[in-house]
């Protein structure tokens, strides 16, 4: 063998070795990232459920205030209906009126989006036990970002978040919530923006 066919030879094994050390490190690095990835999935779900269980602690209370009387609360209640599923964050219910709160960590505008067009028009057809004259939709988060609480407002959408140790609702007195309680025709009344 020649000095170059050697020359080669140790080349190629220096790469080889060097491919294998990478792919080693990279195995063991995807390793400790899915190892963190899950333990903050972890911290953001208890985060979460601690959020939900602030909330509904808070709501008969927030709600009596507004002259809402809620007599039963419910949390991460799911319901099934043709093979789909809604999942609720904090339902309150009175006599005359149910209230549909989601509840974030931080709320965003489309957070108020999708709560708007995805759970409020659907909320009676998933849990017909809950079916009341007037239903409010609220959404709730420890920290809201502007154009999400502006947004909400303009919606009819109680908005609730942390003041010092405790929760509050910041809408004014001027706020008038919207009912998304269905009309004769089954369709969600409309709001116009403002």
């Amino acid at each position: 063998m020649t000095t170059l066919e050697r020359l080669e030879e140790l080349i190629y094994k220096g790469f080889k070795e060097t491919d294998e050390r990478i792919a080693r490190l990279h195995r063991e690095t995807q390793k400790e990232i899915d190892k963190v990835a899950k333990q903050l999935g972890g911290v953001t779900e208890s985060l979460g459920r601690f959020s939900e269980q602030g909330v509904l602690a808070a709501v008969k209370q927030l709600f009596d205030k507004r002259g809402i009387p809620l007599n039963h609360l419910f949390r991460n209640l799911a319901g099934h209906l043709n093979g789909d599923t809604m999942e609720t964050d904090v339902i309150g219910v009175g006599p005359e009126h149910a209230v549909l709160i989601e509840v974030k960590l931080r709320l965003r505008q489309s957070h108020v989006k999708e709560f708007l067009e995805k759970k409020m028009p659907r909320f009676f057809k998933f849990f017909p036990n809950q079916q009341r004259p007037v239903l409010y939709g609220g959404v709730a988060g420890m920290s809201i970002d502007e154009d999400a609480d502006r947004f909400a407002y303009k919606q009819g959408l109680f908005i609730i978040t942390q003041s010092g140790e405790n929760l509050r609702i910041i809408n004014d007195k001027k706020f008038k919530p919207r009912s998304f309680a269905p009309t004769n025709n089954n369709h969600l009344p409309k709001r116009k923006a403002k």
